[in-house]
């Protein structure tokens, strides 16, 4: 799991590091660097999966700009053109292990400009001199080059030492043997921003399997769920009139007529309180709420979906209460699946599904300094308001903790 994140000199973010549970809420006033945060870690994680490319980053639900527009240019600021972003994980043998990017581009005024990582193992090799026999000379000023070689920072002089050709190439599978589990963790990290035409099966935009960052290919993984997977997820949907949801391989009620429009999903609902051959509801005539729970249960549950992702505005298309109940469902399945995920939300309906006494369940407020710097607050406690007892979203509504707008 994922233990902690730092973030320097992204869009907003100038150098901010954040600790990380396995559910982490992260709440403030529009255009504060919500979405900053995910994005900087869908950048990291591209890299690690060499998925660098605009359409790489697009299908991790990044938004694509021109290079320039992705640093920090800040009033009074050195302008800087590297981006570097660092996870801390802790393996199995609870070993610290950190992941690192130090990313930048040939041309930041160029909007086809590639991405390059100079923290790979490959960039590092490639970007070795070599002396007259063939020996790679290794610039220990790289800091992440000397952690790895467990060279201290006081110990890191102008002087290049030189390894074997021998040494670094063992050292090249040391190092990515011990990182191949982490890098799987966070390999197929993407950014979900739901939308209803994607869920309703009448876009397909993005190309991620097995769920599309819109939400397409809900009914697909729907179907192929295992036994497990169904258990999980249950047969109580917190949606009042759905009796059942199935899967119609055959598309037995299309021929019916109970799809007519232009939708790929073979999704449908039963709705309990209407009559039967009367109570079937195709995935385009469904009520959004239904299909956006069923997505969030689905994603949690499934083992073919991420282990580490991100949910831009959890909240979209759902009733407060059930807003509440969904996190306290998400919470309880993420640690049954080993799921970790980041998540924003403008909703204050939402922290109220949280425990803070859980330190698995992590609530963040995010704020713009007097500068612009995105900065960002974990409340690991209820304030206390001259004793009277408030639900966090109260608390929040009434500027107790901060991420409210205060100039409109």
């Amino acid at each position: 799991m994922i233990t902690e994140l730092r973030i320097k000199n992204y869009k907003s973010i100038l150098d901010e590091t954040i600790s990380l549970g396995r559910i982490n809420v992260f709440i403030g006033e529009n255009g504060c660097g919500k979405t900053n945060i995910l994005e900087a870690v869908a950048m990291l994680c591209a890299s690690k999966d060499n998925d660098l490319s605009a359409e790489g980053l697009y299908n991790r639900g990044v938004r694509v700009t021109k290079p320039s527009l992705t640093f920090s240019s800040f009033l009074g600021q050195r302008l800087n053109e590297n981006i570097q972003i660092t996870l801390q994980s802790l393996s199995q043998e609870s070993d610290i292990i950190g992941i690192d990017s130090i990313l930048s581009c040939q041309n930041s005024n160029d909007i086809y400009s590639a991405w390059n990582d100079a923290n790979s193992a490959e960039s590092l090799f490639e970007n070795a001199t070599f002396s007259d026999q063939k020996t790679p000379i290794i610039n220990v000023d790289n800091p992440f080059l000397a952690k790895l070689l467990g060279i201290k920072e006081e110990e890191i002089s102008d002087k290049p030492e030189i390894y074997s050709p021998l040494f670094w190439a063992a050292f090249y599978s040391a190092d990515r043997n011990k990182k191949s589990r982490q890098h799987e963790f966070i390999k197929d990290f993407i950014i979900f921003n739901l939308s209803t035409n994607a869920l309703r099966g009448n876009t397909t935009q993005s190309k991620k399997q097995p769920l599309g960052i819109f939400g397409e290919g809900l009914d697909v993984l729907l179907a192929n769920l295992d036994e497990t997977e169904k258990q999980i997820i249950g047969d109580e949907i917190p949606i009042s009139w759905m009796k059942d949801y199935f899967i119609d391989t055959d598309q037995e009620y299309k021929r019916q007529g109970h799809k007519i429009g232009r939708s790929t999903s073979d999704l449908y609902f039963k709705d309990k309180f209407m009559r039967r051959n009367n109570n079937v509801f195709a995935a385009e005539n469904s009520n959004e709420g239904a299909l956006y729970v069923l997505f969030y249960l689905t994603l949690f549950a499934s083992k073919k979906t991420p282990n580490f992702f991100a949910i831009d505005n959890i909240e979209s298309a759902l009733n407060p209460k059930l807003c509440r109940d969904l996190m306290v469902r998400i919470v309880n399945t993420a640690k049954q699946t080993n799921k970790q995920a980041l998540i924003t939300t403008h909703n204050p309906a939402i922290i109220d599904g949280l425990d803070l006494n859980d330190d698995q369940q992590r609530l963040f407020v995010v704020k713009r300094s007097d500068e612009g710097f995105t900065k960002v607050e974990r409340i690991q406690v209820k304030p206390k308001v001259k004793n009277q007892q408030f639900k966090l979203s109260e608390l929040w509504m009434r500027g107790f903790l901060g991420g409210l707008s205060s100039n409109f």
